[in-house]
């Protein structure tokens, strides 16, 4: 097992990266068998190639692993002075990971036979890699879907207009209609993560935020105060006796 921590733009595109991992490979020597060139293991005389002693105790026969070979019923007589008689060595070797688009944090991707090398020359283990993305201070994912948020003066929800929203590659225009609230999600479909199957992409969905100005001017705060009267008496959620609608006043007051 290896973990891999990736960039929110490497999960999105896809990437390769190159890892180095530390890992037991048959001995080159000895082609693993542990004995010196030209020589070969032989047959344990303790336990005649079994591994284990067996013996009587009481009714029954019990087994236990041979101390004189270690339970591999061969001995070397002359070890390899390569692997002193392991088979393996441990050696650093660097290997590329193609990373798919799409992929998510704890799913893994399997190498084959990039693992620990088997025992006496068997063949090697695989190596699995573990993906961890890096959070993105833009977007929170759920499933292929990506969530963000939208700052927008509160002028534009009342008026109407055109926002500009996050992507994985290019920002998106958002068109905001006249009216809209504060915590309104506007969804853009296929804007979000590429499914890791390839099987499409997911949405983005975007919530707007009104922001209220923290400085304003003189002839800012005139037109507000203008807004201001246009309200009064009727507070928020109150209707309004004129006929005239109240984002035609915003529209007759801010243009």
């Amino acid at each position: 097992r290896y973990d891999l921590e990736i960039t929110f733009a490497q999960s999105a595109k896809g990437a390769e990266s190159t890892i180095q991992i530390p890992r037991h490979e048959t001995c080159g020597t000895c082609s693993g068998s542990g004995a010196a060139p030209g020589t070969q293991p032989t047959t344990c005389s303790q336990c005649r190639g079994a591994g284990q002693i067996r013996f009587q105790q009481g009714f029954f026969t019990m087994a236990r692993t041979c101390g004189a070979c270690r339970g591999t019923g061969k001995v070397i007589a002359t070890p390899c002075k390569t692997c002193k008689g392991d088979g393996q060595i441990e050696q650093q070797k660097k290997l590329t990971v193609k990373i798919p688009a799409g992929i998510s944090s704890g799913q893994r991707l399997r190498l084959t036979g990039e693992g620990e090398g088997g025992t006496r020359g068997g063949p090697a283990g695989d190596l699995y890699v573990v993906i961890y993305v890096q959070d993105d201070e833009r977007f929170t994912r759920d499933g292929n879907d990506l969530h963000c948020q939208a700052d927008v003066w509160f002028t534009t929800l009342a008026l109407g207009g055109e926002v500009e929203a996050p992507g994985i590659d290019d920002p998106h225009a958002v068109k905001i209609p006249e009216g809209t609230t504060t915590g309104t999600m506007f969804r853009l479909k296929g804007k979000g993560m590429p499914d890791v199957s390839g099987r499409g992409k997911g949405d983005l969905l975007v919530t707007v935020r009104g922001v209220t100005p923290t400085s304003l001017s003189r002839d800012q705060k005139k037109l507000l105060e203008q807004f201001a009267a246009t309200l009064a008496p009727a507070g928020p959620g109150e209707r309004h006796d004129d006929d005239k609608g109240l984002f035609d006043k915003v529209k007759d007051i801010f243009g």
